[in-house]
């Protein structure tokens, strides 16, 4: 049997003139108030409202809960409104990071400098990217040839995204040289800067599958035609009045042009997190095939990995491990331009601006053996650095960066440049490499770009200390 619930005992009031009795009873689940008269008995009385509920008894409705009833209070009538179906139309989205250049030796300044422009719709689906860089070389104006100049198109509206993309790449390299002659009759000093000038004109389409967030594919398919130039600029000063007597500059062609179907398949990973200078956490890696076929076969890989590790808040170390080369019947051929090793996003202190006649000594095998070791048709590169914001060490800021975001890193950098048939240094081959180290420090340019000063120690350099170079650069 269920036992029935505890009750509690009745409430009881009595008037103190009329002696009329009022006391509660519980029944069927609720209480009754009961009055009673001592002359016509006991009567249930008649109480206003629930005996449970608060004071006071006329209470009224609530204004939420009538608002909450009312879902259509304060909403325009129903109509209907004419559509459209979504067209897409480009718009300035923002500048890229531009570039800026500037360069002195013995054969006068050279200057350069680009800017990217990025166009997209409203809902990201189309985006239109356009980047030019001019250069002055080492001559005293431009030229469209030294000028590079790129756009893509990107559409992602579906799974499968498309685009193509069309431009001009200038690849310079070279090379000096000095002596004593006569001009006009009058003894001179004569020194040369040769640059090999191979400027690349392509067009492509471009096909990418992503997994996810941060992998995925990507395919491309093109034409390229690539023409070969020599730009030789000869300067002579005579010996007797130190005065310049020669100022020349002469371009010629060096080979037919080159007409190659380009094609490439990457698989591409990234969740790399980004600092105020660049990244502070996490991987990314690009592993890339791409065969040429044409008047030249071969085939350019491209491994590049990256990690980056916090383990300590505030301070990353990045790592980075890359191998560029061309393989094939075709990956040497002289009119294609030697992969280089000095430049200051692969090996630091080695860059071809910082080299000058007196750095390249001849010997019997080579007019420049400090160049020559730089050049190659295979790379490998290893670079380490630490980072941290500048003022965090010293207390300055409790904040990541400060007022200015300004990033220190300590870096070592590494790298050997080999060609078919040779090996590594490493590898117990033959070619040596090379080394720096120093240090960089990364200001973020109230978010326009990032302004990069290093101060690298070459290692393989005689005769050189340390070496300061600027460009307009995020860490790798």
């Amino acid at each position: 049997m269920k036992p029935s619930p505890r009750r509690k005992p009745p409430a009881r009031a009595i008037a103190s003139r009329s002696g009329t009795a009022a006391f509660t009873v519980y029944d069927s689940g609720r209480y009754d108030i009961y009055v009673g008269d001592p002359d016509r008995g006991a009567a249930v009385a008649a109480a206003a409202g629930s005996a449970g509920m608060l004071p006071p008894p006329d209470r009224r409705a609530s204004e939420v809960a009538a608002a909450l009833a009312d879902p259509t209070s304060g909403l325009p009538p129903p109509a209907s409104y004419p559509s459209a179906k979504y067209a897409p139309r480009l718009s300035l989205e923002g500048l890229a990071q531009p570039t800026v250049g500037v360069g002195m030796s013995s054969f006068g300044a050279s200057v350069g400098g680009g800017i990217a422009l990025q166009f997209s719709d409203t809902l990201g689906d189309h985006s239109l990217m356009t980047a030019v860089q001019l250069n002055s070389g080492m001559s005293s104006g431009f030229s469209f040839n030294n000028t590079a100049a790129q756009a893509v198109y990107f559409n992602q509206a579906r799974r499968w995204n498309w685009g193509v993309v069309g431009g001009q790449v200038p690849y310079l390299s070279g090379g000096f040289q000095s002596g004593i002659t006569e001009i006009g009759g009058e003894p001179a000093q004569v020194e040369q800067s040769i640059i090999f000038r191979q400027t690349e004109r392509s067009a492509a389409g471009v096909l990418a599958y992503p997994f996810n967030r941060s992998h995925r594919v990507e395919f491309q398919g093109g034409v390229s035609r690539i023409a070969f130039d020599q730009v030789v600029e000869t300067k002579g000063f005579s010996l007797i009045t130190g005065r310049q007597i020669l100022n020349d500059s002469v371009t010629t062609a060096l080979a037919p042009p080159l007409t190659l179907g380009t094609t490439s398949a990457a698989l591409v990973f990234d969740t790399a997190v980004f600092g105020a200078t660049s990244p502070v956490q996490g991987q990314r890696y690009r592993l890339e095939a791409s065969p040429s076929f044409g008047a030249l076969r071969y085939t350019s890989v491209l491994a590049d990995f990256r990690r980056y590790l916090m383990p300590v808040s505030f301070y990353t170390i990045a790592v980075r491990a890359m191998h560029y080369g061309r393989y094939g019947s075709g990956s040497e051929d002289r009119r294609l331009s030697p992969l280089f090793l000095g430049y200051p996003n692969l090996v630091r202190g080695y860059d071809v601006g910082s080299f000058q006649a007196a750095d390249c000594l001849p010997t019997a095998a080579s007019d420049c053996p400090a160049l020559d070791r730089l050049v190659g048709s295979r790379l490998l590169v290893g670079n380490i650095e630490l980072r941290f914001p500048l003022l965090r060490p010293f207390g300055a800021s409790q904040r990541m960066y400060g007022p200015v975001p300004i990033e220190v890193a300590l870096f070592a950098d590494g790298g050997v440049a080999w060609n078919r048939g040779q090996k590594p240094g490493l590898a117990g081959g033959s070619r040596d490499g090379i080394g720096s180290a120093g240090v960089a420090f990364r200001v973020n340019l109230f978010g326009y770009a990032v302004g990069q000063f290093d101060f690298a120690r070459p290692f393989q350099r005689d005769g050189r200390g340390w070496l300061f170079q600027f460009n307009l650069s995020p860490g790798f």
